[in-house]
């Protein structure tokens, strides 16, 4: 399996409005503006250095019982790879459980069981690269 860089951080937290002024604060950068995908029951946010921050949308999402359960934190590392089949194949091949798989627009992502990654949740993610000018422009605020 190759992977060509690590893409982005996810970090779970309780209150998505105060990490944001944390981290802006303490690493001045800028995040998005918070949304919430459509596939997943939270909101999130990412900075241009790749962390994204992401809060349950409601008590009974995922989000929300991974913090209740281990608190916030680290929650997974996302790989990019150029060939997700590749990569997934790989990784079960060494007994690696894929949890889910997620495709939205031209972004593939797979992510794996943390049990089985010493407890950080690797996820996968394949796509092709964008003009940089095209990737700044989405961490304009109005």
């Amino acid at each position: 399996m190759k992977v060509e860089k690590i893409d982005h951080i996810h970090i779970f937290v309780k209150n998505l409005d105060k990490a944001i002024k944390f981290f802006e604060e303490a690493l001045g950068t800028k995040f998005t503006e918070p949304h919430n995908p459509k596939n997943l029951d939270a909101r999130t946010t990412m900075d241009p250095i790749g962390l994204e921050i992401i809060e349950g949308a409601s008590k009974d999402s995922a989000v929300s019982k991974t913090i209740e359960r281990r608190g916030e934190g680290l929650a997974a590392i996302s790989l990019k790879v150029p060939d997700i089949e590749e990569a997934i194949a790989h990784l079960e091949s060494l007994g690696v459980r894929l949890v889910r798989r997620i495709e939205s627009g031209k972004i593939k992502e797979a992510q794996f069981h943390p049990k089985d990654t010493f407890g950080v949740m690797l996820e996968l993610c394949e796509y092709e690269l964008e003009h940089g000018a095209i990737i700044a422009s989405r961490f304009g605020r109005k």
